[in-house]
């Protein structure tokens, strides 16, 4: 079993991190490498942190329950992910150190030195006393001199990297995502790479073959006056500016992938606690660096690359996008017509396959029932990145009554309605895994390719 590790840090990681489980389970393709995230970020309580978590548990928990003899789904949710915690009888345990509810101050024991010790002077010459004052609970605040020295101890004494050296193997890799214009992104990207770069029992892990995704600004945030806040978004471009400066000297990557917006698009509401930022294009892009990381060779020198869109319009469609976003809008219309599916099928009391493989109510109420809570969030995801002001919403509305025209300005599909996708479902229910759960995504999946599949 091949692996990558995939390094989620800060809240832009995080989101990132969303982007591609969602497009996991969309069908799109990992190359044969298990994913395993591990997620870095301080800020214990966060919902943001918390609902990824939880999304990546549902993820696996329907890989798990629709895998037969070590084979799952074939197009939704084909991938295998797992958290590195399962690959040992140890646990994840990133957030120990920096989660704990302490100051900056009382981390680098302030307290004990004397008011006239040198030390004092260093230390408030280097730190304002809002970084010191700061709690290490809700972050670093933008303050990527902060965030350096509390990552740093924070993965000097992670668990998680014991875990890594033991179990990556040769074919395995390392991908990092991280945002350049905060405080934890900035300062945790480096870090990481340096540490695994200088891994001293582990010739495997010092040489992996290692991929990064750095996402530059690309939203603003809200007055900081209006909600205390010490995070000035009017700042975001200088400091990517700078971290730039010292990534030119310092990368360690074979392959590092820029995305980002040249003007700010959108404002987020500037909320230190909850940071209740939507999906967004971008972190959709920055998701599909993955993809194509796994697909590339390990070339001989560093490279760097980025994407682009066609035209520079608010709201972008597969025609307005490029042609090169045609493998992603064919994941996101896939994933919307199982939605589709999962809320009609329920009600087609003469659906055959309700008597002969069991999709019936129960069955829907059942083992389903975890599909449909991923299809919602699916759902409340898409409607997120359709609704931004660069928004993305290549898709027009699902009417199962009229599915022809589901592709905006682009594709005209053959399947005029939601029967011509049950029938094919009919067509292909000859093979039987003996996974009920299984059979119907793989049915699914195959029926609705049959169409879209035209889109590439």
């Amino acid at each position: 079993m091949k692996k990558v590790f995939v390094f989620c840090i800060g809240g832009t990681g995080e989101r990132v991190m969303k982007s591609i489980t969602m497009l996991m389970a969309s069908g799109m393709d990992t190359c044969g490498y298990t994913v395993v995230p591990i997620i870095i970020d301080p800020h214990l309580d966060l919902d943001e942190k918390k609902n990824l978590q939880t999304l990546i548990d549902n993820y696996i928990a329907i890989r798990d329950a629709s895998t037969v003899d070590g084979n799952g789904p074939d197009g939704f949710f084909g991938t295998d992910m797992e958290w590195i915690g399962t690959l040992d009888s140890q646990t994840n345990n990133t957030n120990k150190e920096a989660g704990e509810d302490r100051s900056y101050a009382e981390f680098l024991n302030v307290g004990n030195l004397n008011a006239t010790s040198i030390n004092n002077y260093f230390i408030k010459t280097l730190y304002s006393t809002e970084n010191l004052n700061s709690k290490l609970s809700v972050g670093f605040r933008g303050n990527p001199n902060v965030g350096t020295v509390v990552l740093q101890e924070m993965l000097t004494g992670a668990s998680w990297f014991d875990l890594l050296k033991t179990n990556c193997g040769p074919d395995d890799r390392v991908f990092i995502i991280s945002s350049i214009f905060g405080g934890t992104g900035a300062s945790g990207y480096p870090l990481l790479e340096r540490k695994i770069r200088s891994t001293v029992d582990s010739d495997i892990l010092r040489d992996v073959f290692m991929g990064a995704v750095t996402v530059l600004p690309y939203y603003g945030l809200t007055d900081p006056k209006k909600n205390n806040s010490k995070i000035d978004s009017g700042n975001f471009m200088t400091k990517a500016k700078a971290a730039l400066t010292y990534y030119e000297h310092t990368v360690k990557s074979d392959l590092l992938y820029y995305v980002g917006e040249t003007t700010l698009q959108d404002n987020h509401e500037n909320n230190e606690q909850t940071q209740p930022d939507e999906a967004n294009f971008i972190e959709l892009v920055a998701a599909t660096a993955l993809f194509d990381f796994l697909q590339r060779s390990k070339p001989k020198e560093r490279q760097y690359l980025t994407r682009a869109i066609e035209n520079d319009v608010s709201s972008l469609n597969l025609a307005t996008a490029g042609k090169g976003y045609a493998s992603l809008v064919k994941c996101l219309a896939d994933f919307r017509i199982l939605k589709m599916l999962l809320d009609v099928l329920p009600k087609e009391k003469y659906f055959p396959l309700i008597q002969t493989k069991g999709f019936n109510e129960d069955f829907y109420k059942g083992d389903l029932a975890k599909v449909n809570t991923f299809a919602k969030n699916f759902e409340k995801w898409y409607g997120e990145l359709s609704s931004k002001k660069r928004a993305f919403a290549p898709i027009s509305e699902m009417k199962p009554s009229k599915m022809a025209d589901i592709i905006k300005e682009s594709v005209e599909l053959e399947a005029k309605d939601d029967s011509w996708y049950l029938l094919e479902m009919i067509k292909n229910s000859k093979q039987d895994s003996g996974n009920k759960m299984k059979n119907f995504l793989d049915y699914a999946y195959i029926a609705i390719d049959t169409y879209t599949k035209k889109i590439l």
